[in-house]
């Protein structure tokens, strides 16, 4: 089997498993939970994002992708890297839609100030690269064309988009690493047993297999041979598809509790009182402080004042 069908065989079997993960959390978020926040949008977007993106491999591959470019006719080498292009376009962006996805989810649960600033800046600063790195891909040259077909269109480059990608690579990764890690900071203050926390914060922690398939991703890019395109990027895709799959699936497991729950035919709803973080995490509250013993004079006066009010 070329590279090129092994590629797309391998985007399409986790092309199955986001759209699976996809449709059990929204039906977990709508039929048990009854509550669909913005980070299920958004995780519905990654999953569309990543299936537009496994599609245009698809084309890329019948074009020629995964073949020597010196072995292809000027027009197939020409579609397969304008395919390639649309292919990388939604790699960028589903790879930020799932670092927003995690962002959002945890600005929901988390409860500290520099918690949430973090995570906004994160949020921000992938959000913002992603779309300047988007629009650096489509304006390399001058004709745009000429990109992905330079032997028919003369013209000029303009940008070299190689620095920036393994930049943002590597940032892409760091975030990974850092959501995979941030979990622990604050899960333990959360009203369950020290098992599920244990469970819940090391699905979470998953990310840091996303966050190696994107040091793998970046390694390969920044050492590709551009002269050799359409055969050399086959491993580029691959581990960009891959670092967006698991992302994928570290962002289901911990909204996939209830639909666990209720399969064990465990009751899914405590009877606390709601807290914001049950919108995301059925279940679960923050803990609440300890009472504060009262010294003898001032307990004295609080009963004093209770006895009177109750008169």
């Amino acid at each position: 089997m070329q590279p090129g069908s092994q590629l797309a065989c391998a985007m399409w079997a986790m092309t199955i498993l986001c759209t699976a993960l996809v449709a059990l959390r929204l039906f977990t978020r709508i039929r048990i939970v009854h509550f669909v926040g913005a980070e299920d949008y958004l995780f519905v977007a990654t999953g569309l994002f990543f299936l537009v993106f496994t599609c245009a491999i698809q084309v890329a591959v019948h074009f020629g992708l995964g073949q020597s470019f010196w072995s292809l006719s000027l027009q197939n080498s020409s579609d397969a890297i304008f395919w390639t292009y649309i292919a990388n376009t939604f790699a960028i962006t589903g790879n930020a839609m799932a670092k927003l996805t995690m962002g959002m989810f945890l600005l929901r649960v988390v409860q500290l100030r520099w918690h949430k600033w973090a995570l906004w800046f994160l949020v921000g600063v992938t959000a913002s690269t992603s779309i300047a790195l988007v629009i650096m891909l489509w304006n390399q040259s001058t004709p745009v064309k000429m990109s992905w077909d330079p032997f028919r269109t003369p013209g000029v480059w303009k940008i070299q988009i190689q620095p920036m990608s393994v930049g943002l690579g590597v940032w892409s990764s760091a975030c990974d690493f850092f959501f995979a890690a941030f979990p622990w900071l604050f899960i333990w203050s959360l009203r369950m047993q020290r098992r599920e926390k244990v469970m819940l914060a090391s699905g979470m922690s998953l990310g840091v297999i996303a966050g190696a398939c994107g040091i793998v991703r970046t390694v390969v890019l920044a050492r590709l041979n551009v002269l050799n395109y359409t055969l050399t990027f086959v491993t580029y895709f691959a581990w960009a598809g891959a670092e967006i799959a698991v992302a994928m699936v570290c962002l289901a497991i911990p909204t996939l509790r209830p639909l666990y729950l209720r399969h064990r035919g465990l009751a899914v709803n405590s009877t606390h009182r709601p807290h914001p973080a049950d919108d995301v995490l059925p279940q679960f509250t923050m803990c609440e402080p300890e009472p504060v013993a009262l010294p003898p004079t001032k307990r004295w006066h609080a009963q004093q004042r209770a006895g009177r009010e109750i008169r």
